[in-house]
C-alpha cells in the first residue's frame, strides 16, 4: 500500500492583508458609534396628523422614484426648512 502524501495548501493559511489591517480601525469606530447611537424611539417622537390626499400621492411618487428615503425624512427636512425661513 502506498504512503499517504499530504500537500500543504498555501491558501489555507491566510495572512492578514494590508487592506484587512486598514479596515480594522474603521470597523472599531463604526461599532463604537453604533453603541453610542440612540435608538429610533429615543431620537424621535410620534406625531399623528392629516395630509391632503394630493400631498400624500406626491410623497408616494417621490418615494417610488427613490428621491426620498422615507416620509419621516421628508417631513423633518420640510419642517426644518420652514422653521429656518420663518423663525431664524
Amino acid at each position: 500500500m502506498p504512503k499517504k502524501v499530504t500537500v500543504k495548501n498555501s491558501k489555507s493559511k491566510k495572512k492578514p492583508k494590508a487592506k484587512d489591517k486598514e479596515k480594522e480601525p474603521d470597523l472599531k469606530e463604526k461599532l463604537k458609534k453604533r453603541r453610542n447611537k440612540k435608538s429610533f424611539e429615543e431620537a424621535h417622537i410620534r406625531v399623528t396628523t392629516y395630509l391632503e390626499k394630493s400631498v400624500r400621492e406626491k410623497m408616494e411618487l417621490l418615494k417610488d422614484k427613490g428621491m426620498i428615503d422615507s416620509y419621516t425624512q421628508l417631513i423633518n427636512l420640510s419642517i426644518k426648512h420652514y422653521i429656518a425661513k420663518h423663525l431664524d
